[in-house]
């Protein structure tokens, strides 16, 4: 089969709500308006992803204090999202608030998302550094007994493991805010791709490179349906994977390795539902992507260390130089397959 090159979470919609605060700047014209939400591409197995979520920082370039909204001003879940274990408190602070708020991050995919933020002011300028600080599920609990993490994944037979978060924090790249402009964020958490058991198995760790910060306006969405006689006619295993047809060279590589290793930029796995078998790839940025059909995909798995896998996509079909547009507004972008290619 010929392989060539291949890189980058679908929903574009506004959730209203008054945003939190901690923005500085009173003028219109010296600042811009500032939505964040947050999502989760899907996961292969597991029943809850608890992150507990203490702040949000924003770090101008060149001004020595930071903007910090805690997560009293953060737009709330409902009913802490469903992490709150029965019998279980959140500790609280001294002045009897709770020290952090709950987000379930299986519930923000296939396009749901939870706003953060809505339209926050902030001052206009380069900001180098945009922090979410989670509490480490290794060394934060619960106000309870036994001993329960505060970050947490919920596995499918109903073990609660901790959730390590390196620092206590996602550290999200710089970006540009203009002058009266308006700007609309999304922190995407690729939990496929970022969250790691390691050898040991006793606790989770996440890995800060599966977290992205996404501009709404310029997201894609990739779907299509896939022929049942593909991959000797068992989907069950199967995935659609996304590679940069310009930064990639092949062999194709699994999830555990970077980008610009040939790794791919985002996943999807294939669901069969009414005898119709398809796929939907949320959160593409623009580029010119290779949408590769892959056998084994559930075969596919991260390292704690990253770029070591020994995993080998089987390839049954990839169509490439697939563009997902740089205009604004969301877009939906439909590749099949299905007619697959002589063996």
């Amino acid at each position: 089969m010929k392989r060539q090159s291949g890189y980058a979470f679908t929903l574009l919609l506004l959730i209203a709500g008054c945003g939190g605060g901690g923005g500085s700047g009173d003028s219109s014209e010296s600042t811009t308006k500032f939505s964040l939400a947050i999502s989760d591409a899907p996961v292969d197995s597991a029943q809850k992803v608890c992150i507990a979520v203490n702040s949000l920082r924003l770090k101008e370039e060149g001004v020595s204090t930071e903007t910090t909204w805690s997560h009293l001003d953060l737009l709330p879940t409902t009913n802490d999202d469903g992490c709150l274990p029965t019998g279980y408190t959140i500790p609280v602070d001294s002045n009897g608030d709770p020290e952090f708020m709950y987000l379930d991050l299986l519930k923000y995919q296939d396009g749901e998302k939870h706003a953060l933020l809505s339209n926050a002011s902030i001052s206009s300028g380069t900001y180098e550094q945009l922090r979410l600080m989670v509490e480490d599920g290794r060394t934060n609990t619960l106000d309870g007994s036994p001993a329960h993490p505060t970050s947490y994944v919920k596995e499918e037979d109903g073990t609660d493991k901790a959730l390590e978060v390196p620092s206590s924090e996602l550290k999200l790249h710089s970006f540009t805010a203009p002058i009266s402009g308006v700007l609309d964020y999304q922190l995407e958490f690729n939990l496929r791709h970022a969250m790691v058991l390691p050898g040991h198995e006793q606790y989770y760790k996440l890995k800060p490179n599966g977290v992205k910060l996404l501009d709404v306006d310029v997201l894609s969405t990739i779907q299509g349906t896939v022929n049942s006689s593909y991959c000797s006619g068992d989907l069950t295993a199967a995935g659609v994977y996304l590679y940069n047809s310009d930064d990639v060279t092949p062999p194709y590589m699994g999830i555990d390795y970077d980008t610009a290793s040939g790794g791919p930029v985002l996943t999807s796995l294939v669901t069969t539902a009414s005898d119709v078998s398809s796929y939907q790839i949320n959160y593409v940025e623009p580029g010119t992507y290779d949408v590769v059909l892959v056998c084994n995909a559930t075969d596919d798995a991260v390292t704690e260390d990253g770029n070591e896998s020994t995993f080998d996509p089987n390839e049954a079909d990839v169509v490439e130089g697939v563009q997902a547009p740089s205009s604004a507004g969301s877009s939906s972008i439909t590749v099949d397959f299905q007619t697959p290619p002589p063996i």
